[in-house]
């Protein structure tokens, strides 16, 4: 862990962005100095937080460099978890009232951010909804159809966006312990904020290009494991719920 770019004497800021990078080393520093000024511009009190998930380029160093350099960055290095592990690293390490994942390769100007500050206070659990899939194939498409779907016949939850960007209240996300480390994370966050009570807002925000690269959904191995990992999740969360005492019984002492 870093500590350069902190200072415990400043009062706790308004959001805490969560930034996971593995053999970012192109992309990096464009992306997290261009992530700093939008913050900025929308003058919303925040710091970033690189997680370097086992990277095997210069994707550390670049990160401790950016992190003296830019302000409020802050750097956490870990063996590779995925990008879920990534976020629940920085999650555990953030200050910040709400805490946001932001890839690496995702565009980060005024309008991307601002919908999700915007009811900061007003929800526990603030869910971006894209209505186009920028550069998506037909089956890509097929399965951005069929993944909220399925999350809602399996644990009755009704979002628009699952595998979007989310805003979460930290003292809310710290209630839970995910155990998914890739991107069914993000499906399972929604739906055990949604059990221990958490309030939700969806807001409409807009899909652009990647900065790089494509979109690892495309690949079949990634949506294997994707659905693999929701129904073990589903499995995990059915036990839980089976062993919950039923309401007007007292649990086991």
């Amino acid at each position: 862990m870093s500590n350069e770019g902190t200072n415990s004497g400043l009062p706790a800021p308004r959001l805490s962005v969560v930034v996971p990078a593995y053999n970012e080393e192109k992309l990096l520093e464009t992306s997290v100095r261009a992530l700093r000024k939008t913050l900025d511009d929308i003058k919303v009190t925040a710091e970033i937080i690189l997680v370097d998930d086992g990277s095997t380029d210069k994707t550390g160093s670049i990160a401790e460099l950016l992190a003296r350099v830019v302000p409020n960055v802050r750097v956490y290095h870990q063996a590779n978890k995925g990008i879920g592990g990534a976020f629940l690293a920085g999650a555990i390490l953030a200050r910040g009232d709400y805490l946001m994942l932001w890839p690496v390769d995702m565009p980060a100007a005024p309008d991307d951010v601002r919908p999700y500050v915007a009811q900061f206070g007003e929800a526990d659990v603030i869910v971006g909804c894209r209505s186009t899939r920028v550069g998506y194939t037909v089956l890509m498409r097929f399965n951005a159809w069929l993944y909220p779907r399925l999350v809602t016949l399996l644990f009755g939850l009704r979002i628009r966006d699952v595998n979007w960007i989310h805003a979460y209240r930290r003292t809310a996300f710290l209630r839970i312990r995910p155990t998914q480390e890739g991107i069914p994370m993000l499906a399972e966050t929604l739906v055990r904020l949604r059990d221990v009570g958490a309030t939700f807002a969806e807001v409409d925000v807009v899909m652009k290009p990647r900065l790089q690269g494509v979109a690892s959904a495309s690949r079949f191995r990634v949506m294997r494991e994707t659905l693999s990992g929701l129904l073990t999740f589903w499995e995990t969360w059915r036990m839980e719920r089976k062993a919950q005492p039923k309401k007007g019984t007292r649990a086991p002492r």
